[in-house]
């Protein structure tokens, strides 16, 4: 196995680019393999959801990384994925305080991202993008539904810890350091953070979340540190698993999807004022600079 240390560190970036997502590719059949052997398929049965929830998360999104490490770095696939280095203190509390704070503003950019229409001639693709979103919704919704507390603990491991982990392994700690070496960082942030938010197959989310990865793009160049974006990817779910829990679902006006939006989008405003100044101050705070 040592053979095969950095065996493919040399390889340009369209070449290690697919060896990434071969991993992925190759233990998503393996794990959806292992799925299919317990529980016969049947995707009627919200625990066989669940459980395939967590093994798509852990195949595609949790290992891939580190075996990319191993075959395409000399150092420790801990190191290559930036995992090694702590943030500080004060730099997690700012990101903790950046995601809570840009609630209304998240809303607020969701809910513009939600006027925009397609030409006439992309109305199939737009309905498809409809449906996608409403299956994704429901799919959400399925998975959040509890009402004991191990339940909601269960919910913020299987729904905020792991997609926070192995999605920033996957776009931030693989695919944006490739990408880096071919159109430079601030470029790598970019378009790492579009294929995340395309990647999730919610258009009318889409702006939102592309800024949200280029956040947590930043976030690690500025750190050099992977568990700063980590810890922000997980506020922003966690929030949202534990407002399900403890909010009536059926009370729109309850919603917190809600706030910034529509007729409170002056909460919006003052919350990107908000968020903008803390992402200055948590930048100066940081000990690397972006490039």
């Amino acid at each position: 196995m040592n053979l095969l240390k950095g065996a493919f560190k040399n390889l340009k970036t369209v070449p290690q680019l697919l060896v990434l997502v071969s991993l992925s590719c190759l233990l998503f059949y393996v794990g959806l393999g292992i799925w299919m052997i317990l529980t016969h398929g049947n995707t009627s049965d919200i625990h066989s959801i669940r459980l395939l929830q967590l093994i798509q998360s852990v195949a595609i999104f949790l290992i891939p990384p580190f075996l990319f490490g191993y075959l395409c770095s000399d150092s420790k696939p801990t190191e290559y994925l930036a995992l090694h280095q702590k943030p500080d203190s004060l730099s997690v509390r700012y990101v903790i305080l950046i995601m809570l704070i840009a609630i209304p503003l998240i809303n607020l950019l969701s809910y513009l991202n939600q006027q925009l229409a397609l030409p006439q001639a992309l109305a199939p693709l737009e309905e498809w993008m409809k449906q996608s979103e409403e299956e994704a919704a429901t799919l959400t919704q399925q998975l959040l539904e509890t009402n004991s507390i191990g339940g909601l603990f269960f919910n913020l491991l299987l729904i905020a810890l792991i997609p926070a982990l192995g999605e920033e392994l996957f776009f931030r700690g693989a695919l944006q350091n490739i990408l880096s070496r071919w159109k430079g960082i601030h470029a790598a942030i970019w378009i790492t953070g579009f294929l995340f938010s395309a990647f999730h197959l919610q258009f009318y989310g889409f702006f939102p979340r592309w800024l949200l990865g280029v956040f947590f793009g930043y976030t690690l160049i500025w750190s050099g540190s992977l568990w700063l974006p980590v810890i922000a990817h997980f506020t922003n779910n966690a929030v949202a698993v534990i407002f399900y829990y403890f909010s009536k679902p059926t009370a729109e006006e309850m919603s917190i999807d809600n706030i910034g939006a529509s007729s409170t989008w002056w909460l919006g405003i003052i919350s990107a004022v908000l968020t903008i100044y803390l992402i200055f101050k948590l930048k100066s705070n940081t000990s690397k600079r972006v490039p």
